[in-house]
C-alpha cells in the first residue's frame, strides 16, 4: 500500500481582492484548482472542480482521473447554464491520487491549465506537468526564451481550462511511488513569484510537509504576492517494496491531443449489389445507376463546399481592430478562399494601453478554437490593461 503525510497552505496574496484558489486533501486524493472569471465565478468554478474530484472514489487507473476531471468540467458548464451570470468561469486543476491496481499501488497525476506538480527526489526537483499557457506555447514555438517567459506580462493566460468547452483535454501520468519522494501541487501564484531553485531550497530544508507549504506561501507573498498562492505538499511515507525505481518514476502517460470528436457511430457502407445479368446485355437498371452516380457526385460536391465553409469559418482570432481596440474575429487568419474573417466581438480595450509584450501578442494575432477561450483571453487582456493603467 501507499501512505502519505501532507500539508497545505493558501493565501489571497497582496493584490487580489478574493482568493479564487481552492484545494483539498481527502485521504489519498490531493487537488489544487486556480479559478478564473468575474462575479466570483473563479471561486465557484474551482470549488466545483475540487468537490467533484475529492469524491472520485476508488481509482484503478489514470483513465479514472481523466474521467473525473471531465466530469468536473461538465459540472462547471452545467452551473454556468443554470446561472448565466457565471458564463465564462473556469479553473485550472492539478491532482495527485493513489491508484490501486488489484493491490499494487501507483500514483496518478492529472492536470489542465498552468497549475503545476513538482517532485523532489535525491536527484533534484522535477516539474512533471506541462503548462497549458500562452507563454509555454510561445516557448515551444521558439518565440520566447524561458527567461522571457518568466517575466512575460501575459504569463497567466491559459490555453486549457475547465468550464470553457464541452470537451476538455486532460494530461495524465502514472508514477511509481517511492518512500522519501516529496510532491508539490501549486497554483501559479507560487512559481510566478519564486523560481524553481528557491522552491527546491525550501523543500529540502523543511522537515515536514506543513512547514514546507507554509514557507513556500510566505516567500511567494513576500516576493510580491500578485496572485493567489496555494501549495499542497505530499510526502510518500510508505510504498510497495521490491520494485525497480527509475529516476523519472513514470510508467504510464495519457497525453491529450487536439482532434475532431466523431460521433459514436458512422453509417455502414452498404455492400455493393452484384449484377447477375448475363454478360453482353446492358439492363435498363443501368439508367438509374447513372442517375445514382450523378447524385453521389453532387453529394460529394456539396459535402466539399460544406467542408470548405466549415474550414473558412472555423476558429477565432484576438487581434487589433481598425480603430485600435482589441477585437475577436471569426474565421481563419487572413481569410480562406472566398471566406473572409468577420467581426465577432468588439471590445473597448485600447491596444496602446496594454503592456508592451501584450501589444506584440495582440498585433501578431492570437488564435483559439473556441469563442469562450478567446473571450477569456480578452478578459485577461482587460485585467492587464487595468493593471498597467493603475
Amino acid at each position: 500500500m501507499t501512505a502519505f503525510e501532507s500539508g497545505a497552505a493558501t493565501d489571497v496574496g497582496q493584490v487580489r481582492a478574493h482568493n479564487e484558489d481552492t484545494f483539498v486533501v481527502a485521504g489519498t486524493v490531493f487537488v489544487v484548482a486556480d479559478g478564473m472569471g468575474g462575479h466570483n465565478g473563479g471561486e465557484i468554478a474551482s470549488q466545483i472542480a475540487v468537490d467533484r474530484l475529492a469524491g472520485i472514489g476508488p481509482v484503478s487507473s489514470i483513465d479514472d482521473l481523466v474521467r473525473g476531471v471531465q466530469e468536473a468540467n461538465a459540472d462547471i458548464l452545467e452551473r454556468a447554464r443554470e446561472q448565466p451570470e457565471f458564463r465564462g468561469m473556469g479553473t485550472t486543476v492539478v491532482m495527485l491520487a493513489d491508484i490501486d491496481q488489484a493491490g499494487s499501488h501507483r500514483l496518478g497525476v492529472a492536470n489542465v491549465g498552468d497549475s503545476r506538480l513538482y517532485r523532489l527526489t535525491d536527484s533534484g526537483l522535477h516539474q512533471h506537468t506541462e503548462d497549458h499557457s500562452l507563454v509555454e506555447a510561445l516557448v515551444r514555438d521558439g518565440r520566447l526564451t524561458r527567461a522571457e517567459a518568466a517575466v512575460h506580462p501575459q504569463r497567466n493566460i491559459v490555453t486549457r481550462a475547465l468550464g470553457i468547452d464541452d470537451k476538455v483535454l486532460v494530461d495524465a501520468w502514472e508514477l511509481i511511488p517511492v518512500v522519501g519522494d516529496r510532491y508539490v501541487l501549486c497554483s501559479d501564484g507560487l512559481f510566478g513569484e519564486i523560481d524553481d531553485d528557491e522552491i527546491h531550497e525550501v523543500l529540502q530544508a523543511s522537515s515536514s510537509p506543513q512547514d514546507a507549504a507554509n514557507e513556500l506561501v510566505r516567500r511567494a507573498r513576500e516576493a510580491g504576492g500578485r496572485d493567489n498562492i496555494t501549495v499542497v505538499v505530499v510526502d510518500v511515507v510508505e510504498a510497495d517494496p521490491g520494485e525497480e525505481h527509475p529516476d523519472d518514476r513514470v510508467v504510464g502517460i495519457h497525453k491529450a491531443l487536439s482532434a475532431k470528436v466523431l460521433g459514436d457511430a458512422s453509417p455502414a457502407t452498404p455492400e455493393p449489389r452484384r449484377d447477375e445479368t448475363p454478360g453482353g446485355f446492358v439492363p435498363p437498371a443501368m439508367t438509374w445507376r447513372v442517375g445514382l452516380f450523378a447524385a453521389a457526385v453532387l453529394a460529394v460536391v456539396i459535402g466539399m463546399l460544406v467542408a470548405v465553409s466549415a474550414i473558412g469559418r472555423s476558429g477565432y482570432t484576438v487581434v487589433e481592430g481598425d480603430n485600435g481596440t482589441v477585437v475577436i474575429l471569426k474565421g481563419r487568419d487572413g481569410g480562406f478562399l472566398f471566406f473572409d474573417q468577420t467581426l465577432e466581438v468588439e471590445s473597448d480595450i485600447d491596444v496602446d494601453e496594454l503592456p508592451p509584450m501584450a501589444v506584440t501578442a495582440v498585433r501578431d494575432g492570437q488564435r483559439f478554437d473556441a469563442l469562450e477561450t478567446a473571450e477569456l483571453y480578452l478578459e485577461n487582456l482587460r485585467d492587464s490593461s487595468d493593471s498597467s493603467g493603475s
